[in-house]
């Protein structure tokens, strides 16, 4: 069901018992004592927004949007460029976000409104980065806007930037750490790094616009959070959710609760450069291919291989005609998710904002001149956190027999292909630094590699004219739709954001302010 901003301020906005039973989730994570008061807390509410917004991460058909995996089962619209609607149904949070803040107390209500402005800026920069222009000034005061205007891309970054300033703002004024965050224990210093992470990833998806748009502040804003210096300084700071042997919390992979795992198929956009590379977290994101290391299933004229052989490793095409592809994963000839992801309940946690990402970020900001200090250095550190993180999370069961050892990162870090090529061009190594970035994302950060690829072209996403869906078929698609629930609920206000932003059109192929 999709679902619009104005509709869900509207059907939301009710007092007590119906925004609770109407406009949230289910509490079953909470593991509530039914013995106890059902009056809503400002502690319930935190939990239920920061699992919404957290575990929105681990979402699999992703890793198909971004071309990292293969889907055997049918075909996946997005992996061959068929997009749809957008879903706007994420703002809905905010309604309960500000509740939260006006159930809070005077001692903690500095946490839960840096909280409220974390979401609002989170669930906002979303929405924007699938459509274009959104209803954004208006969209949360329906007592007043029953139809609310679209706001201009570049206006529905200001407010985006100003709520994550707020938000920063008050999780540095918060003097206890608040109740009902089952990742960060409501620390508010937690809470303030993972703010101006996520201000840093808005202002550099803001980059093609940094020397056009001086009202933005984009750079300067950059590097005043840069020298602020509270950011992420390790894996322990990383917004993830971990799961555990609870039935309420385990690995959303396992065979038992996504079956079509078992036909997930590593595509060469993985396997080919880690192969490339001897890139030995291969080992610890897949498993080898079934008929190449099981005697009962072995073809003709193969060899029987270890696990931890490379050539054990093998991909399919991502752009490939799908009946094509999918004899291979039939034939088991396909390198599936590891076995951890499969068969763990406790997997591997899945990241929404992480250390190794912050870092590149600060490479590409390095090399950019936004800020001072060693690209270098900046890239070294991403490497050697992603493969950290790899190796302390990925039981040893599960390493295929290959473990990653601190030599190995260091021969990485000095290796032809992946030591920092500063004898390179500009782009040299904005290319080493996205194509890390994109290796270190295998299942995590959701949309965020399509975004990456939308705003470089890299690494680039194949396109095969013969299998494209979308209606242009030498194109990737540049956005969503709006949701159908807009043109029945927002009608008018939606068609003058189209007639101003592409003439009346909305397209998947249209161009947002964002990229022009």
């Amino acid at each position: 069901m999709k679902i619009s901003l104005n509709n869900i301020v509207s059907t939301c906005i009710l007092s007590g018992t119906l925004w609770i039973a109407g406009c949230t989730s289910s509490f079953d994570d909470l593991n509530t004592n039914p013995d106890s008061t059902t009056k809503v807390q400002s502690s319930m509410l935190a939990t239920d927004i920061i699992l919404d917004m957290v575990k929105s991460s681990y979402y699999w058909k992703n890793e198909f949007l971004v071309k990292r995996m293969f889907w055997g089962e049918q075909m996946d619209d997005e992996q061959y460029n068929r997009f749809g609607k957008a879903d706007f149904s994420g703002v809905l949070k905010l309604t309960s976000a500000q509740k939260m803040v006006e159930l809070s107390t005077e001692a903690d209500k500095d946490g839960y409104t840096g909280l409220y402005y974390f979401m609002k800026g989170w669930y906002f920069w979303r929405a924007t980065m699938d459509t274009g222009d959104i209803p954004y000034s208006e969209a949360l005061n329906i007592e007043e806007y029953v139809y609310p205007k679209y706001d201009e891309q570049k206006d529905v970054f200001k407010g985006i930037l100003s709520d994550l300033a707020l938000a920063e703002e008050h999780f540095s004024k918060a003097t206890k750490a608040f109740d009902g965050d089952p990742f960060y224990n409501g620390d508010p210093l937690k809470w303030r790094k993972a703010t101006n992470v996520l201000r840093l990833k808005v202002l550099m998806s803001l980059q093609k616009r940094a020397d056009d748009t001086p009202e933005l502040n984009i750079k300067e804003q950059f590097a005043q959070i840069v020298n602020g210096g509270v950011l992420f300084s390790g894996n322990d700071d990383n917004l993830q959710v971990v799961y555990s042997d609870l039935e309420t919390n385990r690995n959303p992979y396992h065979k038992e609760y996504t079956r079509s795992i078992e036909t997930f198929a590593a595509t060469n956009m993985i396997v080919d450069p880690m192969k490339e590379y001897k890139d030995k977290r291969l080992f610890y994101y897949l498993a080898p291919a079934q008929a190449l290391t099981d005697p009962t299933y072995l073809p003709e004229g193969e060899t029987l291989l270890q696990p931890s052989d490379w050539d054990a490793y093998r991909s399919v095409d991502v752009a490939g005609k799908y009946d094509i592809e999918m004899a291979k994963i039939s034939a088991r000839m396909h390198s599936r998710p590891n076995d951890v992801y499969r068969l763990s309940y406790t997997g591997v946690p899945s990241i929404r904002l992480g250390y190794a990402d912050m870092n590149f970020l600060l490479a590409e900001a390095a090399e950019r001149g936004w800020i001072q200090g060693s690209a270098k250095q900046y890239y070294d550190e991403g490497v050697r956190a992603s493969f950290d993180f790899v190796r302390t999370t990925v039981p040893s069961q599960y390493n295929n027999g290959v473990e990653i050892t601190d030599a190995d990162i260091d021969m990485y870090l000095h290796g032809e292909k992946t030591a920092y090529n500063e004898a390179g061009t500009i782009t040299d190594r904005l290319h080493q630094i996205w194509m890390q970035t994109y290796l270190a994302g295998y299942f995590h950060m959701s949309y965020d590699a399509y975004y990456d690829f939308r705003r470089t072209g890299y690494p680039a996403f194949p396109i095969n004219p013969d299998t494209n869906l979308n209606t242009q078929n030498d194109k990737i698609p540049m956005r969503w739709l709006y949701p159908d629930s807009e043109n029945n609920y927002n009608k008018e206000q939606l068609k003058i954001a189209l007639q101003r932003q592409w003439n009346g059109v909305d397209d998947v192929n249209n161009i947002m302010w964002l990229l022009k």
